[in-house]
């Protein structure tokens, strides 16, 4: 053998290692990186099995090509043989006959250590190496050539692959009740938070299949499939569902009335037994689940004998409501004001601007309300629509009357104490009626004494992406022309919805404007796209609800492991619980802004907002220090403690009338003395706590550290100068159906023991 020979071989054997193991290498590199893994396209679970036997065919086929090649050079002149290129097609055959179990393996190995044996040595370690090696190809090819025809006939028969999915215990099952472009998009959020396939849930689309008509729908199937997703013609109730492991049922049909339904036929006898143990997302805008979610509890518990362990989990998702909330976290209605001009009476001026008054724009002026509620901050929301302004109150009373009465200064619901001392309007409302496409909206802006474009936070939403998109940048171009007429810097965020992701991503490649003297003067971000809607971070709302918890666990004084999972489950069942934590945790950092400790802005960050983020953490983590309780607090600290309590009040008012509640006095009619708890009624939405109250705190000692003595509680006999809230609480104290004070519960949650 020639030099040139025994290379061809020495190269075929260091192929075949190649090609098997660099493709998985870096396989798995790409897995355990997050940001490639959620950035690249993933292949279905079918394109990989193929891709992994390529790489094997063509490993199994250096092997076999090598040890021919040996064969052919080694042999006498005077033999037949094989010429070189026959062997490349007849190593091809032995490999794939490798597949099929249908090759003599013990010729190939022994062959192959003859031939390193001459080439390296007989006593080298490189023909046991060869031998381990081809043993163990030889090994694997059957299995996998069995996968690749099983995983065909799983791509043919998806109940088949189904009904094997439920072997794999130790993996979530996410059920959707339909195949459509919202559920698809969550798949592939859920998909993207598992990088290891050992790990990775099993998405089972129901009601999902191809219409040869619909073009769009056949796009979304094939994507569907390219996930791994199994694909079931049968509706959610039909199918054969997993009794056994985690499993999640997504109710999020395109029609969202159809998901009641669907909620209805789970809950009969035949499915039950199914939701044990299990979550239920319903998608909903509306408050109807509520009591829905109660009947079925109580069917469960009564008629199929469900312990509490065993009952499901549901958690409505109002998807526009938790989009509005995550924006204005992510982006704040304060961020404009950081470094803003106070005025004379050291107040600061927020002005809010909608435009659209749709569903999504109703739930921005709802969730403006009560995110604006703000320590010496006078907010006020301009709302332009098209229709009128009666429709538009209209609207806002069917969800609480009392929310417009809270804007009306003077109104009776305002009043503090017996006195009659009335708090501010927890908002001033100014309302445009006029089509945006018209010169009447271009005077709505150039017109000074209407103050439009001192806007600090602009929201639009109009129904299309192309109407959202050229009104926001009108509203940007008359900014600049009148920052630059006046000379009046200031900041201005403008935010805009656009539904298609890829446009989205588009627009925010740029999201900072200039005008006067080189400061940054608009900030501008489309928001509210498919794929932010519905994500992990919007449906689960992951970033609020470990807070939350902590926030329900504080109140109810939970001390170990297994307290904490009951009260996190009896959280997540409970609607009011689960939203009245949610917004306390989503507006703590407004109360960080109040106390004076937030004095950056992304503005100031332009070039880098994840400097500005670690800027904030640090803010947060000194806020967390001040109101441990651990420190000597001075006077005014206490003072605005007091103030912060006030204020965790008042955003409490506004939220609790924004889920519906209304304001009672008639407790007495429906209470039982002796029963704690018995004076608010949750069905009817009565609360008796939505009355206004005072800045100057509880009536209570509170240490230097600012702990509140509760043996304090309820000792004051002077109650000449109580607000309303103080005689809510000595009334029902002293009638036995309470047993605390409501201001304890509004100061920061550390600073009560």
């Amino acid at each position: 053998m020639g030099k040139y020979q025994v290379g061809l071989i020495i190269t075929l054997l260091c192929l075949s290692v190649v090609i098997l193991f660099v493709p998985a290498v870096i396989f798995c590199v790409r897995r355990i990186n997050t940001k490639a893994s959620r950035c690249t396209r993933k292949r279905s679970g079918l394109s990989r099995m193929f891709v992994f036997s390529a790489c094997l065919i063509g490993a199994v086929w250096c092997l076999r090509y090598a040890v021919g090649y040996f064969a052919i050079i080694s042999s006498d002149a005077d033999l037949i043989t094989l010429t070189w290129w026959e062997e490349i097609f007849n190593s091809m055959v032995h490999a794939l006959q490798t597949f099929s179990m249908d090759e003599e393996y013990t010729e190939y190995i022994i062959n192959g250590k003859l031939m390193l044996s001459e080439i390296c040595g007989a006593d080298s370690v490189w023909p046991a190496v060869y031998g381990v090696y081809t043993s163990v190809l030889n090994f694997i090819a059957p299995i996998a050539g069995g996968a690749i025809i099983f995983e065909m006939i799983a791509s043919i028969f998806p109940k088949v692959k189904l009904h094997l999915s439920q072997l794999a215990f130790w993996k979530e099952k996410y059920y959707f009740s339909e195949l459509n472009e919202a559920s698809l998009a969550l798949a592939k959020s859920i998909r993207s938070e598992r990088f290891f396939s050992f790990k990775r849930p099993v998405i089972i689309f129901t009601d999902a299949y191809v219409d040869d008509k619909d073009e769009k729908g056949s796009e979304i199937f094939l994507e569907a499939k390219l996930l791994g997703a199994i694909c079931i013609r049968d509706d959610l109730s039909h199918i054969r569902k997993n009794k056994f492991g985690r499993k999640s049922f997504f109710l999020i049909d395109e029609d969202e009335s159809g998901n009641l339904q669907t909620l209805a036929e789970l809950s009969n006898s035949d499915n039950s037994i199914y939701l044990k143990k299990s979550e239920i997302f319903l998608f909903t805008n509306e408050d109807a689940y509520v009591q829905v979610e109660k009947r079925l509890h109580n069917k469960l518990s009564s008629d199929l004998n469900f312990a509490d362990e065993e009952l499901p989990v549901f958690i409505p998702v109002q998807s526009y409501r938790n989009m509005i909330s995550n924006l204005l976290v992510d982006i704040p209605l304060y961020e404009p004001l950081t470094g803003k001009k106070r005025n004379a009476d050291d107040t600061q001026d927020l002005v809010v601007t909608i435009f659209g008054t749709g569903d999504i724009g109703k739930e921005m002026f709802l969730s403006a309300y009560w995110f604006g509620q703000i320590l010496n901050c006078n907010l006020k929301i301009n709302v332009l629509s098209e229709e009128t302004e009666a429709e538009f109150w209209s609207r806002i009373d069917y969800v609480n009357p009392e929310i417009k009465h809270t804007t009306i200064e003077g109104d009776p619901i305002l009043r503090i104490n017996r006195k009659g001392d009335m708090a501010k309007v927890y908002c001033d409302v100014e309302y445009y009626q006029c089509n945006v496409k018209s010169s009447e909206f271009i005077s709505y802006l150039t017109n000074h004494d209407k103050h439009i474009l001192n806007t600090d936070y602009f929201f639009v939403s109009l129904g299309s992406d192309e109407n959202n998109i050229s009104v926001a940048n009108t509203v940007r171009q008359y900014i600049g022309q009148y920052r630059i007429m006046t000379n009046s810097p200031s900041r201005t965020v403008i935010t805009y919805v656009v539904y298609n992701p890829e446009l989205s991503k588009i627009l925010n490649r740029k999201k900072f404007f200039n005008f006067v003297n080189d400061k940054i003067d608009v900030f501008m971000q489309a928001v509210g796209s498919l794929h932010d809607v519905y994500s992990v971070r919007n449906v689960f709302l992951t970033e609020h609800n470990p807070f939350a918890q902590k926030v329900h666990e504080s109140y109810m004084a939970v001390q170990h492991r297994k307290q904490r999972a009951d009260t996190h489950k009896k959280r997540m069942n409970d609607d009011y619980n689960h939203w009245a934590n949610l917004a306390r945790a989503m507006h703590n950092q407004y109360k960080v802004y109040s106390m004076g400790m937030i004095n950056i802005s992304l503005f100031d960050y332009p070039n880098s907002q994840e400097a500005y983020r670690e800027e904030l953490k640090k803010i947060y983590d000194e806020y967390k220090q001040k109101i441990s309780g651990q420190n000597e607090l001075k006077s005014d600290d206490l003072t605005l403690l007091h103030k912060m309590a006030w204020l965790e009040h008042r955003r409490w008012n506004a939220f609790t009338r924004v889920k519906g509640f209304r304001s009672t006095t008639d407790y007495d009619r429906y209470a039982v003395r002796g029963v704690m708890g018995s004076y608010k009624q949750m069905d009817l939405k009565l609360h008796p706590c939505l009355v206004e109250c005072d800045q100057r705190g509880i009536r209570a000692d509170i240490s230097s550290k600012g702990v509140i003595d509760k043996n304090s509680l309820f000792q004051c006999s002077d109650h000449a100068d109580f607000d309303l809230l103080d005689d809510l609480s000595y009334d029902l104290h002293e009638k036995q159906y309470n047993d605390y004070d409501f201001k304890q519960y509004d100061y920061p949650i550390t600073y009560f023991n």
